[in-house]
């Protein structure tokens, strides 16, 4: 409280901000509403007819960090405010506006007892290895969601994929024969030949473009600024070029995480606590945090049971050090026992223990990458 003499509370829209101030030295307050796309010059100028310094902070929302970028790059120290750390009454809930938001805002940053989250702000570039992984991950769930049309829609015309290998186990689809199967589908009636064509060229399109997003990600990946940490990351089991380059650009700075505890609460993998008095209640996990890592985690570690103690092989092109090795080896060992310990000694269902092994993989991730900047550190040093 004592650096700051002026603090605004800022509630911001795409076309609006909607600003109250406060002099904590003589109390008294501001307000002022920007329309028309304001931009962070325009707000600056405002804030520089507050007595200074000054201290502004917004909640997170679909805005990200442009605003808050563009005014500390102006002199203004900003930040985001995480909007599920910010309490609401039943008074905010039923009485709600703009201006009342930023009074909530404002109110919070002038609370010294106030436990809000600040939400770190990444680079540009970290922002957009960030966007390119994310829209690769849109990629995959788009040829999926194609397939999944496209399979409903012949189900529903009585057609079924059975074909089988010479042992009696059922063919896989999206292969080759299960491409001759769909080419020799035929509707009579005009309408449903067109809708089948036309979900057909939907999961082309939706392959072709998933591919391509692959190749853009497989291509930043091999930039300086990620290939170590990819690298290092792709050491564990479970993770392939896309999902460690996902890891490394969500985790932007490795040292902004003090401990694991607050890694696997940023990756919502802990569980829920219900406790009052004597009573003690844990349920499933938060699932608060960063839900695009988490999901590609999970999805990495589905095929864990059927994993064995033997070292991953090193990819094309890829180089880790010895204390990387190291870790890395010790990590797939551990995670691999922690996986049958909780399955076959303690009878825990396969994907509660797989969500444990998640909440375990992600702290050596935020391990091997603090290795990785302590490296890279070391070599700029010499």
């Amino acid at each position: 409280m004592g650096k700051y003499t002026t603090y605004v509370g800022m509630d911001v829209h795409a076309r609006s901000v909607t600003c109250q101030a406060l002099n904590t030295d003589s109390g008294e307050t501001k307000a002022k509403t920007f329309n028309d796309c304001p931009s962070a010059e325009v707000i600056a100028r405002w804030l520089s007819t507050l007595e200074g310094p000054v201290y502004c902070a917004y909640e997170s929302g679909c805005t990200a960090y442009t605003l808050c970028r563009d005014l500390r790059c102006l002199g203004y120290d900003c930040d985001i405010i995480a909007v599920s750390t910010l309490p609401r009454s039943t008074r905010d809930r039923q009485q709600k506006c703009d201006k009342l938001d930023a009074r909530t805002i404002l109110r919070e940053i002038t609370n010294p007892m106030s436990d809000y989250t600040i939400v770190w702000v990444p680079d540009r570039e970290t922002e957009a290895a960030r966007d390119l992984a994310r829209l690769c991950a849109d990629a995959v769930n788009a040829t999926k969601r194609a397939k999944q049309q496209l399979q409903a829609f012949l189900l529903r015309h009585g057609h079924v994929w059975n074909a089988k290998t010479s042992t009696g186990k059922r063919k896989r689809a999206w292969g080759t024969d299960h491409a001759r199967w769909l080419d020799s589908i035929s509707f009579d009636d005009e309408a449903a030949q067109a809708t089948y064509d036309a979900y057909r060229n939907n999961v082309k399109q939706a392959a072709e473009f998933e591919k391509g997003c692959r190749e853009l990600v497989a291509r930043e990946s091999q930039k300086p600024r990620w290939k170590p940490y990819v690298d290092a990351i792709m050491r564990l089991k479970g993770l392939d070029v896309g999902n460690a380059f996902l890891a490394a650009a969500e985790f932007g700075d490795f040292d902004r995480f003090g401990n694991g505890d607050q890694v696997s609460c940023w990756l919502g993998t802990v569980p829920r606590n219900n406790s009052s008095g004597e009573r003690e209640k844990h349920g499933g996990i938060t699932k608060a945090g960063n839900s695009h890592l988490r999901r590609a985690l999970v999805e990495g570690n589905a095929s864990i049971s059927r994993r064995s103690f033997d070292k991953k092989r090193l990819a094309k092109e890829q180089e880790v050090s010895p204390e990387v090795e190291r870790l890395a080896a010790k990590a797939n060992a551990r995670l691999l026992k922690r996986y049958r310990h909780l399955t076959e000694e303690r009878g825990k269902p396969s994907n509660k223990a797989k969500t444990a092994v998640v909440n375990e993989q992600i702290r050596w991730i935020w391990i091997i990458g603090k290795t990785i900047k302590a490296e890279l550190a070391r070599g700029r040093a010499a």
